[in-house]
């Protein structure tokens, strides 16, 4: 191969680049340093003799006569990542690497215990989680399965609702009983922030609270709940975290629950790996067991 050969990892920083339209952001997406993106865009542009990019102070931005190549990098990102699903279908044992993708809430509160009997059963298995609140790529195979709170799942995936989380209002019983009124506006409230303000507990936030009475917004649950631990307010979590927790008690003035579908769930391109099916199965059972805690009807532990 000549070294005027394109390879897709360097089209890849390419086209990251181009769709984040910083140096920076595009570093976030692709899990490396600000400096390696800049070190491989110009060694690329310098490869091939040919400019890229526009810099600016606000980021890059492709050259007009860059601008169509953009459906084409987009085109091959698709084709190679159909190609590496359609590899993982490959995979029969549950040995080897297994990615779950959930939310910080969920894992604490019972997937550690989950995975330590996963273990216990496929010794060979090496679990690698990714916690996080925001949307997961499954197109760019960054899990084989998910296990997270959502009203539906997205057409790309496909998966079944293990139970339902119920979320009631929390606080501390030294809060409650500095502040006995029944009304939202009369409390301070610890709200949430992007990306889980984008979600039904979003709504349900701006829809009740006033903005003067939010005194803080966390892009977490445990967040939340560690703060109204130490008394600071009034907040809207999921029973999972509110229930377990020794400091917290429900705010039995408010009778407001909201409850959405815990799913586990995979790519489609996916669903058809025995591998991918079995994993799904063995969670979506695990996580039923919990259901009780989930729903809002597991008593406070002693």
């Amino acid at each position: 191969m000549s070294d005027q050969a394109t390879h897709w990892d360097d089209l890849r920083f390419v086209l990251t680049v181009a769709e984040h339209g910083t140096l920076s952001a595009a570093a976030r997406a692709l899990g490396v340093r600000h400096s390696t993106v800049q070190r491989r865009v110009d060694a690329f542009e310098k490869k091939k003799g040919v400019k890229l990019f526009e810099r600016t102070k606000s980021g890059y931005t492709l050259t007009v006569d860059s601008r169509h190549l953009l459906a084409k990098l987009r085109t091959i990102d698709e084709e190679v990542s159909a190609l590496d699903r359609a590899m993982a279908k490959q995979g029969l044992e549950l040995d080897g690497p297994v990615r779950i993708t959930t939310t910080d809430s969920i894992e604490a509160a019972v997937l550690t215990r989950h995975l330590a009997a996963f273990r216990e059963q496929h010794p060979g298995a090496v679990v690698q989680l990714n916690l996080t609140n925001l949307h997961v790529d499954f197109s760019r195979l960054e899990a084989d399965i998910t296990i997270r709170p959502a009203q539906t799942l997205p057409p790309e995936l496909d998966g079944e609702i293990a139970c339902d989380m119920a979320m009631r209002i929390y606080a501390s019983p030294d809060y409650l009983e500095r502040n006995r009124g029944t009304g939202f506006g009369a409390h301070t409230w610890l709200g949430v922030s992007e990306p889980i303000a984008s979600s039904f507990v979003g709504a349900w936030q701006r829809r009740n609270i006033p903005a003067s009475a939010v005194a803080m917004e966390a892009s977490s649950f445990l967040g939340l709940a560690h703060a109204a631990e130490l008394g600071l307010g009034l907040a809207m979590l999921p029973c999972c975290v509110g229930d377990l927790s020794a400091h917290l008690t429900r705010a039995d003035q408010f009778d407001e629950v909201l409850v959405t579908p815990v799913w586990v769930a995979t790519h489609r391109d996916l669903s058809a790996s025995v591998k991918v099916q079995s994993i799904l199965a063995w969670f979506t059972d695990a996580i039923r067991e919990d259901a009780d805690l989930f729903e809002g009807r597991r008593a406070k532990p002693a």
